[in-house]
């Protein structure tokens, strides 16, 4: 407990004064205070009056010897006069519970704590992207996209005219094998006369790319 809740508890700073942690302890440390004093006087006092008389006449009093009743005051004031209670929270135990979670970090593998690091890389030696160019000759169009296996079929690419009647775009593709579509002017869905013509497996034609890696291509 601070100097300053103690300010407060014996009524020499306001509670406004105080920070929101500090009046959050003072609350607490005044609940207790309260409990204390209510559980104390729902108490019956003893009464010592007739054991502490009985105790001074048996004894040989002296001339300086306070009175019966002074002893009893006092007695009963040292029983029943509230005390003040505090307590205090050591930062001494958040710090080991701080070098304890640094410890068991530092425990762990190293391949464990670098797996994260080097997932990424991983990902991007198994997954490289190659730039294919897709080309279609049609005079009559007015717009020409891509759809195919690597677009779920949706025309998502939009080919540019180059030159009258010849639409071009470069699409970055990893390597495999995939088949893919022509959407000229929204409605007629044509395969590319200049590349393999397979069947989509409901009577009509697809067209086929395969993309070899580098690594494949140097082999």
């Amino acid at each position: 407990m601070t100097d300053r809740i103690d300010k407060y508890l014996d009524g020499a700073l306001d509670h406004a004064a105080l920070t929101p942690a500090e009046q959050a302890q003072a609350d607490t440390v005044g609940r207790v205070i309260e409990h204390t004093r209510t559980f104390v006087a729902a108490r019956p006092v003893p009464d010592f009056s007739d054991r502490v008389l009985r105790q001074i006449q048996t004894q040989r009093l002296r001339p300086a010897a306070p009175r019966p009743q002074d002893v009893l005051q006092r007695l009963l004031e040292h029983v029943w006069t509230p005390r003040q209670v505090s307590f205090r929270i050591r930062p001494a135990y958040a710090m080991v519970a701080a070098a304890a979670l640094i410890v068991l970090v530092l425990s762990l593998p190293g391949s464990l704590r670098s797996r994260t690091d080097t997932a990424p890389l991983v990902a991007e030696a198994v997954q490289p992207q190659l730039l294919v160019q897709f080309r279609l000759q049609a005079a009559e169009a007015s717009d020409v996209r891509l759809a195919g296996s690597f677009t779920n079929w949706e025309p998502q690419y939009r080919l540019h005219e180059a030159a009258p009647g010849v639409w071009t775009i470069t699409v970055p593709l990893p390597p495999g094998v995939h088949d893919y579509l022509f959407v000229v002017d929204g409605q007629q869905w044509v395969p590319d006369p200049e590349a393999q013509h397979v069947s989509d497996g409901f009577g009509g034609i697809n067209s086929r790319i395969a993309i070899l890696s580098s690594e494949a291509q140097q082999s």
